[in-house]
């Protein structure tokens, strides 16, 4: 049998014993309930929690609050929409900084102003949050103000999802450790964000979806930014990017009219998805006339982009032109992504060997291209319509692709042994200009995740070949 654990001359066990530092290693690395529920102990640990930074998400609270945090940490199966009580229960007894305020399961419904409060606590009252983090759907949260945040001393992570800015709050911007902000569903007026960015010198990843405001976004001198995010924003007319000397990635889905300019961002690295041929998204650039219907204001050529995903119908000999004319603004390139949509009805060119011959070079193809990834989506799986050509596509990029190694093939349609056998003794006859390269037909991936976090996207060395799906984020 074990000893009991020994105590002293007061009946503390010794563990109460430790020093405070150490009690409050230990409960920093609790979730909340549990670290709340040390407050119970004694007098000396509901001291060393009220002194700990609080770590506090929603979703390790219970749903209905109590007379105290102790009560409130130990209810259960409650609904969701009476998370918002506890959270301020656990706000209210803990004085001291915050470390980490995430909220996912929390409706704001009928509680506009008790958020606001609690922006205007976290940026500057006792609690001087280093994260915030509002996950929540957005009819949960009711377009709250966080004008507040903007203006925190403390604040590196800033996560909101349908709330909203004003154009006075946005102009007094001084969140000068903001390194992280993700918007999803921000109302925001376009001279509110340019004041935002600017405010905000320390910025280094900064993601944008469904933002609802500006038509035109134009990132200038944050020189600190390294990831760009920009998803589904349907009025978008313009998106600008100069002086931005460490951006290494523009990730996004433009393909609804956009205009692109980026100057100024020697290490951009990866680009994309640029989609060719919906609704005019090239249209001109400051290069040789063959090639001014590709992109107006992409400023070529990108010698630094080492990745390109676009998105093309390849049933259209218009916009497999616009991508050979593309591929030439990108000279280094070593990847290719390259997501192949079904042909629309009324729009299938047949485009055969005799097309590409007559073709200038394209310099990234012969030189530097290494890696392939074809996607191939069919809307109607009915249909199995096959379109020839891919096929001539994939045989003119492996005749001319000096040192690929590798280019992968995904098809919902590659579920047929027999299919792919045919398929491969096809692609086995193409000329292959480099002896390395490797042919592999696979089935479409199924992307469940709806959304990603930028601490997943930086942690992918390519995001574009990942289990994420950057074009539905």
């Amino acid at each position: 049998m074990a000893a009991p654990p020994r105590r002293d001359a007061v009946g503390e066990d010794l563990i109460s014993n430790l020093p405070l530092e150490l009690r409050s290693a230990i409960i920093s690395r609790l979730a909340t309930a549990e670290a709340a529920r040390t407050a119970v102990l004694s007098t000396r640990w509901r001291d060393t929690w009220r002194g700990t930074p609080l770590r506090l998400d929603d979703l390790d609270l219970p749903a209905s609050p109590g007379l105290s945090i102790a009560l409130a940490t130990a209810a259960a199966g409650t609904p969701w929409a009476a998370r918002a009580d506890a959270v301020a229960v656990a706000l209210a007894s803990h004085p001291g900084p915050v470390e980490r305020f995430r909220l996912a399961r929390t409706t704001l419904r009928a509680r506009v102003p008790t958020a606001e409060a609690w922006f205007r606590d976290l940026a500057a009252g006792d609690h001087r949050a280093r994260e915030v983090s509002l996950f929540c759907p957005p009819e949960w949260c009711h377009c709250a103000l966080a004008d507040p945040l903007l203006t925190s001393p403390t604040l590196e992570t800033l996560a909101l999802g349908e709330c909203r800015f004003s154009d006075a709050g946005a102009a007094a911007a001084s969140a000068s450790r903001l390194t992280e902000l993700s918007l999803s569903r921000t109302h925001i007026s376009e001279a509110a964000l340019q004041s935002l960015l600017s405010g905000c010198p320390a910025l280094r990843s900064v993601m944008l979806k469904h933002i609802q405001g500006p038509r035109r976004i134009h990132i200038s001198s944050c020189r600190n930014l390294v990831l760009l995010g920009v998803w589904q924003y349907k009025l978008l007319e313009e998106l600008t990017v100069e002086d931005a000397p460490r951006l290494e990635r523009l990730l996004g889905d433009a393909h609804l009219g956009t205009e692109i300019t980026i100057v100024g961002a020697p290490k951009l690295t990866a680009l994309g998805y640029l989609v060719v041929g919906y609704r005019d998204f090239f249209h001109g650039i400051e290069m040789p006339t063959a090639q001014k219907k590709v992109a107006k204001g992409l400023r070529a050529p990108f010698n630094s982009v080492k990745v390109l995903a676009i998105g093309v119908m390849l049933s259209s000999k218009k916009n497999l032109e616009s991508v050979m004319n593309l591929l030439k603004c990108f000279p280094f390139l070593e990847t290719l992504h390259i997501q192949g949509n079904k042909r629309a009805e009324g729009e299938f060119h047949t485009i055969d060997s005799n097309y590409y011959q007559k073709l200038d070079p394209v310099g990234c193809m012969v030189n530097h291209l290494k890696s392939v990834r074809l996607e191939i989506n069919i809307e109607n799986q009915r249909s199995k319509v096959e379109n020839p050509n891919i096929l001539e596509f994939v045989c003119f990029l492996l005749a001319n692709a000096q040192v690929l190694q590798i280019m992968k093939i995904q098809s919902s349609m590659f579920n047929n042994p027999a299919w792919i056998t045919e398929k491969q003794n096809l692609l086995s006859q193409c000329h292959r200009a480099s002896v390395e390269a490797k042919v592999v037909l696979e089935g479409l991936k199924v992307v469940h995740r709806k959304g990603f976090s930028i601490e997943d996207v930086n942690a992918l060395p390519d995001p574009f070949d990942s289990d994420i799906d950057i074009m539905g984020y």
